[in-house]
């Protein structure tokens, strides 16, 4: 039960990355590369930050969702995942970009997400398994 909650909210977060990684390519014209401005005589090497200025919580969630990518990866590859390699992020104390979903029911998906992550980690016999 446990392993199929965090294997949810990985896909999940998986999901909401690949998708918010699209939209973000096609819907914002603004480039991250480097502005060249030669014909003043000088050039721009600083990229263009997001326009949206992600709150913390999106940016974790963008970082588990990695964390998820690379985790995978190794289990395919038969390797154990390490407890300190991958430490748990505390998401759900931070500041979300909409604070409308702060009720009792993400609370309560969090502390068992955060349950199942831990199980995870520190059972490596069935890693693989997952």
């Amino acid at each position: 039960m446990k392993f199929s909650i965090i294997l949810f909210f990985l896909i999940f977060i998986f999901a909401c990355s690949k998708f918010s990684k699209n939209e973000k390519q096609t819907d914002n014209p603004i480039s991250t590369e480097k502005v060249d401005t030669s014909s003043k005589g000088s050039s721009c090497s600083k990229p263009i930050k997001d326009p949206n200025h992600p709150k913390p919580m999106a940016l974790m969630m963008r970082m588990m969702a990695d964390n998820a990518d690379s985790m995978r990866a190794q289990l395919l590859r038969g390797e154990h995942l390490d407890a300190s390699h991958y430490p748990f992020m505390k998401f759900y104390l931070v500041e979300p970009t909409d604070t409308s979903v702060l009720k009792m029911q993400f609370y309560e998906n969090a502390r068992l997400f955060q349950e199942a992550y831990t199980d995870m980690l520190k059972t490596t016999s069935t890693q693989k398994q997952l």
